[in-house]
C-alpha cells in the first residue's frame, strides 16, 4: 500500500455524483501520481516512508528499504 497524504475517508454513497466518486477514488493518490506518470519505481514502508528510485533500478530501492528496516525500530515510528 502506498503512503497517502490523508487519513482514510468513507466510501461515497451509492447515489453520489460521478465527480464525488472520482474525487474519493483519486484524492488519496497525491503521493504516488507523479511517479505513476514518470514510471519511476517506488516502494513504501509501513511507517509511512516512500522511497523513489531511478528508472529500471528497482533493486536499489529494495536494498534501501531492507537496510532501513534492519537499521531502525520502524514499528515504533
Amino acid at each position: 500500500m502506498p503512503t497517502t497524504p490523508k487519513l482514510p475517508q468513507p466510501s461515497p454513497a451509492a447515489d453520489a455524483s460521478m465527480a464525488d466518486s472520482l474525487y474519493a477514488s483519486f484524492s488519496p493518490m497525491g503521493n504516488t501520481q507523479a511517479f505513476n506518470y514518470t514510471h519511476h519505481p517506488a516502494i513504501s514502508l509501513p511507517c509511512g516512508m516512500m522511497l523513489i528510485g531511478r528508472h529500471f533500478q528497482e533493486s536499489e530501492i529494495y536494498r534501501a528499504a531492507s537496510a532501513f528496516e534492519k537499521a531502525t525500530d520502524w514499528q515504533a515510528l
